[in-house]
């Protein structure tokens, strides 16, 4: 009522899910991130979730990666040496500043590096443990075509997506 048809035929018009993200970018860290990961590792959703962010041994190497958006390091991705499932595969750890959170970054990091281990690791697959209160990485575990392999260590849940089945994983156009 008083409406003209514009405003009416907009109204009926859904709105986008999501604007366009904001591509990220992984790299390697250095020394220069040690700030981030200091950051990260006292926010409460990171300490309650990931705990301390694992440092590379000889035995035990792993892969993790700036998460960077324009030229801010917003985060930390990559892969790790797991403890669970006998301690034979690597695990996606994905962890992010609280302003970072809730933009689809962790989505698109998360993918990023599974398509890394995939292509330049040769990994047959690669696990995630999720805390059974981190409804978020288990949401975007499932959005990345993981899928529920069993209890993992306490409280957690270990998904798994095998390199055979990456038909909805990305295409990365450069390695990091």
């Amino acid at each position: 009522m008083g409406r003209t048809a514009a405003e009416r035929s907009a109204a009926l018009r859904p709105q986008p899910l999501r604007p366009q993200l904001t591509p990220v970018e992984l790299r390697p860290l250095t020394p220069s991130d040690d700030e981030l990961l200091s950051a990260l590792e006292q926010q409460d959703d990171v300490w309650e979730f990931v705990g301390t962010l694992p440092l590379p041994d000889e035995e035990h190497p792993h892969h993790l990666f700036a998460i960077v958006e324009g030229k801010a390091s917003v985060g930390v991705a990559g892969l790790v040496r797991s403890q669970a499932l006998e301690g034979k595969d690597f695990e996606l750890l994905c962890a992010l500043r609280s302003e970072a959170q809730g933009r689809g970054f962790a989505k698109q990091a998360c993918m990023l590096a599974m398509a890394w281990g995939f292509d330049t690791l040769k990994l047959e697959r690669v696990i995630a443990c999720i805390g059974d209160g981190n409804d978020g990485a288990r949401s975007i575990a499932t959005k990345i075509g993981m899928t529920e392999l069993g209890a993992g260590p306490p409280g957690a849940t270990v998904y798994v997506k095998d390199r055979g089945k990456r038909k909805h994983g990305p295409k990365q156009s450069r390695s990091p």
